[in-house]
């Protein structure tokens, strides 16, 4: 009932939105669907077809042959939970998420696995926080190497600190398919799915993007805290305005877009609930995670920084200062 009402309030403000700023909104709406079209509809696309048609073929033990023992011995993962973790790692948002789901729907992993896969395997893609946030947005390529320690250890760590010493079972089916099932049933029901999950995520991406730009226009004039409800809400924009921030300095402004970049924003948060379909899998126990594994990042970039450094990191009032 809760959720029912969180959506028909979300709902009725965004077309309060079109109806009383239309050009605005249609702004917001434009650049949502363009930064799906030429970032997330040919990177996304083809890797969900082929993972999943990877899974529906039993290919997936051919991948993670030399990454399984490792994550078996710090994790207690399976096979097929390590290829998860490989891809979750390396695509981005919403890719961990969906990997997660897609072997519990199959019966490649147990509910239990999916569940703690998901708390540490849905991140940022390398290409996006190296290109995007870090040189693009921030003008800090200097900072890449730590970034990725900080952004990549954090949720390694949170899974570390979760396991509880579980290891889970391998769940791997051997299968025999004919050239006919592959060349027409696999892949086709590859494709639609594909089509379906990447359609869904330009959907929250345009529908986010509409909320952010009325997000700017209510609260534009705080700088510090348009930066964190927006970074919150979506991360693209959130890390443009941090980095565009006057009253942030560069070492701030770092520190900031790396907790908002490992959250993942709430547009994540929907994105991988539609990715969750059919499954037990809990988005609230995903959320918790981020947030925890988003203080971790933060935490560990101002240990980065130096107690020395700090007082310059944040934009403190100068009496605190002297």
């Amino acid at each position: 009932m809760r959720k029912k009402f969180i959506y028909m309030t979300v709902s009725l403000i965004l077309l309060a939105f079109l109806l009383l700023a239309p050009v605005q909104a249609a702004a917001a709406s434009s650049e949502g669907l363009l930064l799906w079209f030429h970032t997330l509809l040919p990177m996304l696309l083809p890797f969900f077809i082929l993972s999943r048609l990877l899974i529906a073929l039993d290919g997936v033990s051919g991948i993670t042959r030399f990454l399984a023992p490792l994550a078996r011995s710090f994790f207690g993962l399976s096979p097929n939970g390590s290829f998860c973790l490989l891809t979750g790692f390396l695509c981005g948002y919403p890719v961990g998420a969906k990997i997660s789901a897609d072997l519990v729907r199959e019966n490649r992993i147990t509910p239990e696995e999916g569940a703690y896969l998901l708390t540490f395997t849905n991140n940022p893609s390398p290409a996006f926080l190296t290109g995007y946030c870090l040189t693009e947005a921030l003008e800090l390529p200097e900072r890449v190497p730590v970034s990725l320690l900080l952004v990549y250890g954090a949720p390694l760590l949170y899974a570390a600190l979760t396991r509880h010493r579980q290891t889970f079972p391998d769940l791997s089916i051997e299968k025999k398919t004919s050239g006919s099932q592959i060349s027409f049933k696999i892949v086709d029901a590859c494709i639609m799915d594909g089509l379906e999950n990447i359609l869904k995520l330009g959907g929250y991406l345009i529908l986010f993007s509409m909320l952010a730009k009325l997000l700017l226009l209510l609260i534009g004039s705080l700088p510090l805290c348009s930066c964190l409800t927006v970074g919150l809400l979506e991360i693209t924009n959130g890390i443009a305005l941090t980095a565009a921030s006057p009253i942030l300095t560069k070492r701030a402004a770092w520190v900031l877009s790396l907790f908002i970049v490992s959250f993942g924003g709430l547009s994540g948060a929907a994105q991988t609930e539609s990715m969750l379909q059919g499954t037990q899998l809990s988005v609230l126990s995903y959320l918790k995670a981020k947030a925890g594994t988003a203080l971790l990042t933060a935490c560990f970039a101002i240990l980065y920084l130096g107690l020395t450094d700090l007082p310059l990191a944040l934009p403190l009032p100068a009496v605190l200062l002297r």
